[in-house]
């Protein structure tokens, strides 16, 4: 698999066709976590591709809401500084319970008051915005009834810190698939902590095909 962040890629005359961004749930050891299943997918499908963790803590308990703040903002700071070194480069953004948090507080906007972010604006820069080709959510503790345009799954409930009524993710709608069961305790309102666990294998093929049909 082939790593790279931006700073790695100062000096170099070639930038990747497509880079993918991972970012791990809670408590997930530095690395991509559970979010490596769809990240390496992708990686494998296109031979020549980078990808790159989001460093964040990733904590839980009571570290969570600072958690999610500090991710919020190294999620896009890392997409904002990888396409502004490579415009050109096609992006893929994936992430996993928490790191579907951060990624879709980030890229959506609107805020995260549970979690300490009062900020409405969107974090991502215009530029890398049309950069973005797909994104990949699983288990989104933001998860709402309101996104049914882009949610897969069993789920018809909201997560643990769910999206108000009538919130929309406007300039990604078309590009997100977010993944979620019924039965999962963090994305919905279910009692099985394993279904959490589960969405690589189970819609690792799904999100893949989705992928592929972002980027051609």
């Amino acid at each position: 698999m082939a790593e790279h962040n931006a700073a790695t890629l100062n000096g170099r005359q070639s930038c990747p066709n497509i880079h993918v961004f991972g970012a791990r749930e809670t408590t997930a050891a530095a690395g991509y976590g559970s979010s490596s299943t769809f990240v390496n997918a992708i990686l494998k499908a296109y031979p020549g591709s980078t990808s790159e963790a989001i460093n964040y803590p990733a904590a839980g308990g009571d570290s969570y809401a600072s958690s999610v703040q500090q991710g919020t903002q190294n999620i896009a700071n890392q997409i904002n500084a990888f396409n502004k070194q490579c415009p050109s480069a096609k992006l893929v953004v994936v992430g996993y319970s928490q790191g579907a948090q951060i990624g879709d507080n980030a890229l959506c906007g609107g805020g995260d008051p549970n979690q300490g972010v009062t900020y409405t604006n969107s974090l991502i820069s215009s530029s890398a915005a049309s950069a973005i080709k797909a994104v990949i959510w699983a288990g989104n503790p933001r998860n709402s009834p309101a996104e049914s345009s882009f949610h897969v799954g069993t789920c018809t409930a909201g997560g643990f810190d769910p999206r108000p009524s009538g919130f929309t993710c406007p300039s990604y709608q078309s590009k997100i698939r977010s993944y979620c069961d019924a039965l999962d305790p963090y994305c919905c309102n279910g009692n099985n902590a394993t279904t959490h666990q589960g969405y690589g294998n189970e819609y690792g093929s799904n999100a893949l095909a989705f992928v592929k049909s972002k980027l051609g």
